[in-house]
């Protein structure tokens, strides 16, 4: 079976700044990247989409078929669940190794599932890995902060954390997992065994705030950049995903857990859906919930033995 020449894959922990890397490296002479940004087809064995649960069926369109039977150029989406070999090749039907040096995707479940190693070994064993990691208090807080904004949640803070934790089915779609996507030292671990190290990046979250680290990226993927680009990239304008949350959070659980909301997101003009999502969602800081300090440190204190081990690893890694 011929694989698609997929020669880079970016992995990371969710709300660590995946997209940020994918759309700016997207932007780059000759790089090519799947058109739905997270295909998440490297975590199929780990990933039941027949158990997740019925707010996260409701938000995410169950249109593959439809899709992938579409015309060339594939419109940008943002997730799907891919589960045979023939659809995630339809999505790199348009790279061509001749004038594509990067040909990528981007999707978080290839660190989070134990299983996509060995499916990326077997598929891109000369691939470059990308992965981004994000402190995990913050990670979890922005997870949260998106998790009510869509409409999951209306608890506090640690209300929803430990009500997740306790959830008695854990899994990626069944539940948030606020605290396992955290847990960086079980998920990278096996990467830094196996994945030869001049092929596996490892960046900060706050690195991409910073310029020379997108020349940095571009240099390690044989890619032509410019400075200016690379200061697009680390800009605050650059970053993707931006917090928010809805005005009146009732009515926005209810559209969210009837599927209404993603039927309407899919049916209306871009144009329209960017006037009512300014209109929908509250972006201003200062309305947005804060994470106190008390807060701060009891969820640090979940992270503290995986962060120790964490370090060791990438001491390990160089």
């Amino acid at each position: 079976m011929k694989h698609p020449p997929v020669n880079l894959l970016i992995v990371g922990a969710a709300k660590s700044g995946t997209t940020t890397l994918q759309r700016h490296l997207a932007s780059l002479p000759g790089a090519f990247f799947s058109p739905v940004k997270e295909p998440n087809f490297h975590a199929r064995h780990d990933l039941d989409p027949e158990r997740f649960s019925a707010a996260f069926r409701a938000n995410h369109r169950d249109d593959l078929r439809s899709y992938l039977a579409g015309p060339d150029p594939l419109p940008a989406r943002d997730i799907a669940f891919v589960r045979s070999h023939a659809d995630y090749a339809r999505l790199f039907a348009g790279a061509d190794t001749a004038r594509h040096e990067v040909i990528g995707e981007a999707s978080t479940t290839t660190l989070y599932a134990p299983s996509a190693l060995a499916s990326v070994h077997e598929m891109h064993p000369e691939a470059r890995i990308l992965v981004v990691l994000r402190d995990p208090v913050e990670r979890m807080f922005s997870h949260y902060l998106m998790a009510r904004k869509y409409g999951f949640t209306t608890l506090p803070f640690r209300d929803a954390v430990e009500a997740d934790m306790a959830a008695e089915h854990p899994g990626w779609g069944r539940t948030e997992l606020f605290f396992q996507l955290g847990c960086y030292a079980a998920q990278l671990g096996p990467w830094c065994k196996v994945w030869p190290a001049d092929r596996l990046r490892i960046l900060r979250t706050e690195d991409l705030s910073v310029p020379d680290t997108w020349l940095g990226l571009a240099a390690w993927l044989g890619v032509a950049a410019t400075a200016d680009w690379a200061e697009e990239a680390a800009s605050p304008s650059g970053k993707a995903n931006t917090a928010g949350l809805a005005r009146f959070e009732g009515l926005n659980r209810g559209l969210t857990a009837s599927g209404l909301k993603s039927r309407l997101a899919s049916a209306l003009p871009a144009g329209v859906k960017r006037h009512l999502k300014k209109a929908y969602y509250n972006a201003n800081a200062e309305g947005l919930p804060t994470l106190s300090e008390a807060d701060r440190a009891w969820a640090k204190a979940l992270y503290a033995e995986d962060q120790q081990r964490l370090a060791v690893i990438l001491k390990t890694a160089g």
